[in-house]
């Protein structure tokens, strides 16, 4: 461990608190010339962020010239561990893109290996950061992070997916100059509000990143909040339900999906009681008024209307009206 590097890497700005703590746990095991090679899983474990989280971060410290990655290959051409070169004096000048091949052997840098090599530091588990220094102004890295997965985890069990990264929750968790922090629920809201009312795009949902866009996240809350007061409760699979019933002779019964989950909401708008018993006023009074025309006509045998035509707010009026 480097006392001068870790010094550095405490005073460095980063802007964002996981990527400071990535950075201050390479310096904590690299040795005077700035050298480490810790792998990505035990950076992971002893910051309690994922591997995707520990990768991304450093990408980003490559990005901004703290960090040079020198790739490793065993002499059968298998993957070793990256060897890690701190550039904490540049601060960020002259840094090489990620995954570019460092400089050759022996040009402005020491080398990696021979009788003349600087020992290196094995993996280090003794703290030097001060515990009465938080690392971010609210909860503290442990507690951002795990709103983060809880966030992330909330994501994928509505989605259906499996995203690994809670970066981009993680952003919005962490307070900065310029705003506070978000809460978990807002998060969680705002989510839920996405995947309920955005139409999925060749069938897959918005990604964490795009929901988590700073510069609107606060329009996205204010939607979404006005939403949850209204659409955001109601069952869609009971409103399917109240239609089969009362429609199960006469007209095609319905099976629940994505889109008519999104019909269902976007017709609540108009109802002037955001509740199942108004959709199922709405199908009584269709059913009672609508002519044999809307039902297949005298025979039965001709166009029938169906559940996805009854969400029409068109038809709604009309039924509302008496002019169907």
């Amino acid at each position: 461990m480097s006392m001068n590097l870790m010094a550095k890497a405490m005073s460095i700005k980063v802007g964002n608190p996981l990527r400071k703590l990535v950075l201050i746990k390479l310096a904590d095991n690299a040795n005077d010339q700035g050298e480490c090679w810790p792998s990505v899983p035990y950076i992971a474990e002893q910051c309690e962020i994922s591997e995707r989280s520990v990768q991304n971060h450093i990408q980003k410290l490559v990005k901004n010239g703290l960090v040079r990655i020198e790739e490793r290959k065993s002499e059968n051409g298998l993957n070793r561990s990256n060897v890690y070169h701190l550039r904490l004096n540049s601060a960020g000048a002259n840094a090489a893109p990620y995954g570019e091949s460092p400089a050759p052997s022996g040009v402005n840098g020491a080398p990696v290996s021979g009788a003349n090599a600087a020992p290196r530091t094995s993996h280090s588990f003794e703290s030097v950061i001060d515990p009465n220094t938080p690392l971010t102004p609210q909860g503290g890295t442990e507690n951002i992070l795990a709103d983060a997965e809880r966030a992330l985890a909330y994501y994928n069990q509505l989605t259906h997916t499996r995203c690994e990264d809670p970066g981009p929750f993680e952003i919005l968790l962490t307070t900065t100059k310029s705003r506070k922090a978000y809460a978990l629920v807002d998060l969680q809201l705002v989510t839920h509000w996405v995947v309920s009312t955005w139409k999925p795009r060749n069938g897959k949902y918005a990604k964490p990143a795009n929901i988590c866009r700073v510069n609107r996240f606060d329009g996205y809350l204010a939607d979404a909040r006005a939403w949850s007061e209204s659409a955001g409760r109601i069952d869609c699979d009971a409103v399917i339900a109240a239609y089969n019933r009362v429609f199960s002779d006469v007209l095609p019964l319905a099976e629940i999906d994505q889109d008519r989950k999104h019909a269902i909401r976007e017709l609540l708008q108009y109802l002037k009681t955001k509740d199942l018993e108004a959709f199922q006023g709405y199908f009584e009074a269709f059913r009672e008024q609508a002519p044999v025309f809307y039902f297949g006509g005298d025979d039965g045998s001709h166009w029938r209307a169906n559940f996805d035509y009854l969400m029409k707010p068109d038809v709604l009026r009309k039924t509302r009206d008496g002019a169907l």
